[in-house]
C-alpha cells in the first residue's frame, strides 16, 4: 500500500541516508504523510529499536528499502486522522502496533506514521506510551512462535534462549501464563531478572554447557519445545535436548542439522513474524491482566537514535530500547 506524502506540512523524523554505521541516521524535517483509505495517521509518542532495524541500516539491500528512508516498525501513539473506510478507530484513540515497512511505506522513527487499521490495537491503559512501544514486534514474535506455530500446552517444558532479551523476556512470561515449565539461558547478571519474570530454571550460557545442564536437571530429551532466538551452535544443542516429536521454533536461519532432526521426527518452525492487529489485542489482554510486563533497558530521545543502535548492537541489553517522542512539538 502506498501512502501519500504530497503536502506542505512537515514533521521531524530519523532518516537513513545510506546503508552503514549508526551515524547514517540523521534527525531532520520530512513531509508529513496523509492517511490513505483504510489507514490511520498516528502521532507517534514512542517507538522501539529492534534488531531488524539495525540489520536494515547496515545493509538493507535485501529489503524493499532504499536510502533515503525512514525505518522502524514499532510505535505507540494517538490517532491524529483517519482515512476513508476506517471503522474501528477515531481521532484521539491511544494505540500501539508493529507495521511493515517498505520504500512506499515509511517506518515509525518519525513524529507521524501511517498504518493500516487492521494492524492496530488499543494501547493497554496500564502502560505508558514508552512501555507500549517496547512490546509490538517482540511480543508478536513470542506469541506467534509459542502459540500459533508451537501450540504450547499446559505442563509442557519449553527452553527459551536469551531470556533477558526483548523476545525472551516476553516469551518467558507468556509461557508461564500458559502453564508451561520454563528453562532459559542468560548471563549471570540477568538471572535475577529472568527468575522474576517466571523462569523455573536459569542457565548461565557463558560458563555452563547448556545441553549438559538441562540433562542433569530434567534428563535427556525432556524438552517439549525450544524457542531459539540465537541460532548458530545453539541449534545443535536444541536437537540434543528436544523430545522425539518435539518442536524447535527458530527466528534465525542456520544450519539445521536436518539428519538428526529427521531421526527424531522433530518439527522445525522457522518464524518470520507477521503483523496482526488481532494478535496485538491478545497481547494487550495479557498486559491488562498483569500476566505480561514490558522490560525496558533504556529510553532515548528520538534525536539519539544512533546511540540506541550502537547500544543494541553492542549486546547485553535487558529487554528493549525505546525511543521517546513525547518531548517533540506536534
Amino acid at each position: 500500500m502506498t501512502f501519500s506524502l504530497r503536502n506542505n506540512i512537515q514533521m521531524h523524523a530519523i532518516v537513513l541516508d545510506a546503508f552503514g554505521a549508526p551515524e547514517s541516521l540523521t534527525y531532520r524535517l520530512q513531509p508529513r504523510p496523509k492517511p490513505a483509505p483504510g489507514t490511520l495517521l498516528v502521532r507517534v509518542l514512542a517507538a522501539s529499536v529492534n534488531p531488524i532495524d539495525y540489520k536494515i541500516r547496515r545493509n538493507g539491500a535485501w529489503s524493499d528499502i532504499r536510502p533515503p528512508a525512514i525505518i522502524g516498525t514499532d510505535a505507540a501513539g494517538i490517532v491524529e486522522e483517519t482515512g476513508i473506510a476506517v471503522t474501528r478507530f477515531r481521532k484521539g484513540d491511544q494505540v500501539f502496533y508493529t507495521a511493515e515497512i517498505a520504500q512506499s511505506c515509511p517506518g515509525t522513527y518519525a513524529e507521524y506514521h501511517v498504518v493500516p487499521e487492521n494492524l492496530v490495537a488499543y494501547k493497554p491503559g496500564n502502560l505508558t506510551f514508552e512501555e507500549a512501544a517496547s512490546l509490538p514486534l517482540a511480543a508478536s514474535t513470542a506469541w506467534q512462535a509459542l502459540f500459533e506455530r508451537g501450540r504450547l500446552q499446559v505442563g509442557e517444558t519449553v527452553l527459551i534462549h536469551a531470556g533477558a532479551g526483548g523476545i525472551g523476556s516476553l516469551a518467558i512470561q507468556m509461557a508461564k501464563a500458559a502453564g508451561a515449565r520454563v528453562i532459559t539461558t542468560c548471563r549471570k547478571s540477568n538471572m535475577d531478572l529472568v527468575v522474576r519474570l517466571g523462569a523455573d530454571v536459569a542457565i548461565d550460557y557463558r560458563v555452563e554447557n547448556v545441553a549438559n545442564s538441562v540433562r542433569k536437571m530434567i534428563g535427556a530429551e525432556a524438552v517439549d519445545m525450544v524457542l531459539d532466538t540465537v541460532g548458530g551452535p545453539a541449534f545443535a544443542q536444541n536437537l540434543e535436548l528436544v523430545k522425539p516429536h518435539g518442536q524447535i521454533l527458530s527466528i534465525t536461519a542456520s544450519d539445521t542439522a536436518l539428519g538428526q532432526a529427521y531421526r527424531k521426527n522433530v518439527d522445525i518452525h522457522l518464524i518470520s513474524t507477521t503483523r496482526s492487529g488481532s494478535r496485538m489485542e491478545k497481547i494487550a489482554r495479557l498486559v491488562e491482566n498483569s500476566q505480561v510486563k514490558p522490560v525496558i533497558d533504556s529510553i532515548y530521545p528520538i534525536e539519539k537514535t544512533a546511540e540506541a543502535h550502537w547500544r543494541l548492537e553492542s549486546g547485553g541489553v535487558r529487554g528493549k530500547l525505546v525511543l521517546s517522542l513525547e518531548g517533540e512539538s506536534h
